[in-house]
C-alpha cells in the first residue's frame, strides 16, 4: 500500500503541475483541482485494494473512474 500511495501521489502531482496529461483527452486537456485529485487518488487506491482482495478485474472496478476522468470507454 505505501508503494501504491507513493506512485499515486507522484502521478497526481504531475497531473496537477501539467507535466503529464491524459492522452485520450487530446489537446483540450483537463484542469484538475486539488480536491478532485485527492478524491480520484483515494478511489483509485481503494479500488485496487478491493479488486485485489475480491479477485475482480481492474476494468470492472476502474471503469467508472476512467469515465469520470474523461477517458473514452474503448
Amino acid at each position: 500500500i505505501p508503494i501504491a500511495v507513493g506512485v499515486t501521489g507522484y502521478e497526481a502531482t504531475a497531473l496537477f503541475t501539467g507535466k503529464r496529461v491524459i492522452a485520450s483527452t487530446g489537446d483540450q486537456g483537463k484542469e484538475f483541482t486539488v480536491t478532485q485529485l485527492i478524491i480520484y487518488c483515494v478511489f483509485g487506491v481503494l479500488a485496487g485494494v478491493v479488486g485485489g482482495l475480491l479477485g475482480l478485474g481492474g476494468g470492472f472496478v476502474m471503469g467508472p473512474l476512467f469515465l469520470e476522468l474523461g477517458v473514452p470507454p474503448q
